[in-house]
Parts: structure tokens; C-alpha cells; sequence
């Protein structure tokens, strides 16, 4: 009937003497939905997809087809009518058995169970969601994705929300204000039913957070205290594990001792500061504010009077540090002015982030127990969205454990 032409088909079809609509109807039979016509236009023909040739009483058709594959069709997600038209049995009576209603009874509830499992019928949350105005969805405000505490403080929140089948939708304020004003209304506007919040470093308004509690968002504070919002909290005792550091350190004979404190607005930087101010009192050691230093951030790159702390290095014995990264910083700057850890100068972080391990000479630091806390923190949360009324305000104070490695003496 035809043959080939590179990737082209042509197809000759010859009709008899007929009318020149008949001929067209024919010819058009010829091109199925598999087929793609090649329009080939032509001074002799009044159909721009053919070619006519006129011999006598009869005529020949001559259809140049490109063949080509069906695109495949978008799978249709299952959904609870398909599964009732094909049980024959009403979409409300599929959605229960799937919920596992007594009333439903057990031969039915196994065929759905069955059907779904064969079909993969997975719910639709955007549906449920509407129907129990619930989004099965936690929000997560951290200051800082990159930091190691807040990574492992995720995966212990985590943890928890995936096994009650919550979502997580993670945001970070970049340690920014605006940043974090605008993301926290952008998870109210996503509907989550719960909110996680390890606050900005220079936060010192917490009326974003207030407006979601008003609208029945429950809010939970990590890490970092908010006093001035009626919220749940869970933080370590910053003072008391500040404090042993501290005692620590005059214990093996320093008498002294620098403290680098962090970003002024945040808890933790005041109460780590009142544990240091409390081992030197119990010491007998007075309070000398040439000693104190402020980070401007949690990372150590903008200490204050750096200068002016180089310069001190040689008179001091030893160093408590807000954090592990700042005391990683500083342990560079040590030994840049050609003094020695611990020999010179004994330090000692906070945190106890994975990678101070690794250092030569490994760090002195106070653990906080990251994943507990993030763990703690979302249990809390979760009380508190499943309660049918708003539950009084909970404080959560895990215990913090010092830890000494290579950058502290020994005592004696």
C-alpha cells in the first residue's frame, strides 16, 4: 500500500471514479490518531495534504505521514471516588474505611484497605487539611541553617514530628529581624498548626509572634527565652554549665580569665555571662571589665576591640568563650601572638559542636544536649496543639555537662 521514504511514509491509495468530496472523506480515513499528515501544498490540488493525480476515470491519493509514538498520558492520582466506583460502594464509605470507623464493617474495610494498597492511594492533605482545618504542619524558624547546634537540634525535632505524621516547613532568618518578621508571616499565612522558634540575634520586638498566638497558632521558643511573650520554652542551664566552666578554670589555677561574650539581645549570651560573673564571686575573684569582650555575632567574626584583646592575651591565663566557633577563632589568634594552649592559656567553648573533636588540641567545651532539645521542644508543641484548650505555659531547663578535652589543664 506504501512504502518508506527516510522517516516518512507514503501511503498511495486509488479510487475509483467518485466525487471529489467522497474522495477527500477516504483519504481522510486513512490518517488515525497515530499518524501525523504532512501538508504538501500543490497548484494541482484544492487539499493541501495530498497530492492528486488524474489518470482517466480514476484517481491516485498519495499521503506523505510521519508516524510518531502517543505522548504518554499524566497518571490521574487515585482518588476515594475511583476506588468507591470501582467497589461500587459510595465515596463517604471508602473515606471511612480508610479511617478505620466501626461502623464500617470488616469485608468492606478490607477490600478498601486492599484497593489502596493495589492502586496507591495516598490522602489528600489539602483536603483533609479543609475538612479538619488542620495541616498536619510545623513551622520552623531557626537563625541559622549552617550552624552544627541547629542542625542537630532539627533532627531531633524531627524526630518527633514525623513520627506524629507532621510536615516540617523550615525557614531561617539569616540571625535577621526583618527576615525573620516576614517568614513568620509567610508560615501563618501556610496555615501551619504549630510554630517553632529559635528567635533573630538583635530581636528585641515579639509582636510577629504574638499576632500568630492570637489567631490559636501555639509557639514554642528553643535555645533562646522570650520573656517578654507568654510562651513555652525549652533551654539549657546556660548559667549553671557556664558556671562550671568557669570553676573550672580557676580550679587548675587561672585566676585570669577573659569572657567573650555573644550578641547582646539573646538569653543565652546574659545568663552564660551571670554563670562566669557567679564562679568568679564564689572564687573570690572580683569582677574586672577589661576582661569582658562582645561578639557581635555567634561565629566570632566581629568580635569587638580585637586589637585590644591581642594586646591582653599575654597578661591572662585563661578564656571562657560564648561558643565553640568563636573559641575555634580565637585559639587562631593565640597562637598567632606566639603563646600556647593550654600551656599559656587554658580555654574553654560552649556547645560542643562535632567538629571541636578534630581540633589539635582537641576543645575544652560544655555540652548542650542539641537533639534532646529539639526533641523536648516539639513534644511541647504538640501537647499544646492537641489540647483541646489552651494549655498553661511550660519551662523546660535540660542539663548541660562539661567536657574537658586538650585546651584546659588538669587539676593539680
Amino acid at each position: 500500500m506504501g512504502h518508506r521514504e527516510g522517516g516518512i511514509f507514503r501511503i498511495s491509495l486509488r479510487f475509483g471514479p467518485e466525487s471529489g468530496r467522497r474522495r477527500a472523506q477516504k483519504a481522510r480515513l486513512v490518517a488515525s490518531p497515530a499518524w501525523s499528515v504532512v501538508a504538501i501544498p500543490t497548484s494541482r490540488t484544492s487539499f493541501p495534504a495530498f497530492r492528486l493525480f488524474r489518470r482517466k476515470k480514476s484517481c491516485i491519493f498519495q499521503l506523505y505521514v510521519t508516524c510518531y509514538e502517543k505522548p504518554a498520558m499524566r497518571k490521574k492520582r487515585v482518588s476515594i471516588t475511583d476506588m468507591a466506583r470501582e467497589l461500587k460502594v459510595s465515596p463517604s464509605t471508602v473515606s471511612r474505611a480508610l479511617r478505620g470507623e466501626p461502623r464500617i464493617g470488616k469485608a468492606t474495610r478490607e477490600a478498601v484497605l486492599a484497593l489502596a494498597k493495589e492502586w496507591g492511594y495516598r490522602p489528600n492533605m489539602q483536603a483533609l487539611s479543609l475538612l479538619n482545618n488542620r495541616t498536619q504542619t510545623v513551622g520552623l524558624i531557626v537563625p541559622d541553617f549552617a550552624h552544627p547546634f541547629f542542625s542537630v537540634v532539627l533532627n531531633g525535632i524531627e524526630d518527633v514530628t514525623r513520627e506524629a505524621g507532621y510536615q516540617l516547613m523550615i525557614c531561617t532568618s539569616d540571625s535577621q529581624y526583618e527576615k525573620e518578621v516576614q517568614v513568620a508571616s509567610l508560615l501563618g499565612d501556610a496555615r501551619v498548626d504549630g510554630l517553632l522558634v529559635s528567635y533573630a540575634r538583635d530581636t528585641q520586638e515579639f509582636s510577629h509572634f504574638q499576632r500568630l498566638q492570637a489567631e490559636g497558632v501555639p509557639v514554642v521558643f528553643f535555645d533562646r527565652l522570650a520573656e517578654d511573650v507568654e510562651a513555652s520554652y525549652v533551654i539549657t542551664d546556660d548559667f549553671e554549665g557556664a558556671r562550671q566552666a568557669v570553676k573550672h578554670l580557676i580550679d587548675t589555677g587561672c585566676r585570669r580569665i577573659v569572657h567573650v561574650k555573644g550578641p547582646e539581645h539573646i538569653s543565652t549570651t546574659f545568663n552564660r555571662y551571670l554563670g562566669y560573673r557567679e564562679a568568679l564571686k564564689q572564687a573570690g575573684i572580683p569582677l574586672d571589665p577589661e576582661l569582658l569582650f562582645q561578639a557581635e555575632d555567634d561565629k566570632g567574626q566581629d568580635l569587638l576591640d580585637m586589637d585590644r584583646l591581642r594586646d591582653l592575651l599575654p597578661n591572662i591565663d585563661g578564656l571562657f568563650v560564648f561558643n565553640d566557633l568563636i573559641a575555634y577563632e580565637l585559639i587562631g589568634i593565640i597562637r598567632g601572638v606566639g603563646l600556647r594552649v593550654p600551656e599559656d592559656i587554658s580555654i574553654i567553648g560552649f556547645g560542643n559542636d562535632p567538629f571541636g573533636v578534630y581540633l589539635t588540641p582537641s576543645l575544652s567545651t560544655v555540652h548542650q544536649p542539641a537533639r534532646e532539645m529539639g526533641q523536648t521542644a516539639a513534644r511541647v508543641l504538640l501537647s499544646e496543639m492537641q489540647a483541646e484548650h489552651v494549655p498553661p505555659t511550660r519551662s523546660e531547663l535540660l542539663p548541660t555537662r562539661l567536657l574537658l578535652r586538650g585546651t584546659t589543664r588538669p587539676r593539680g
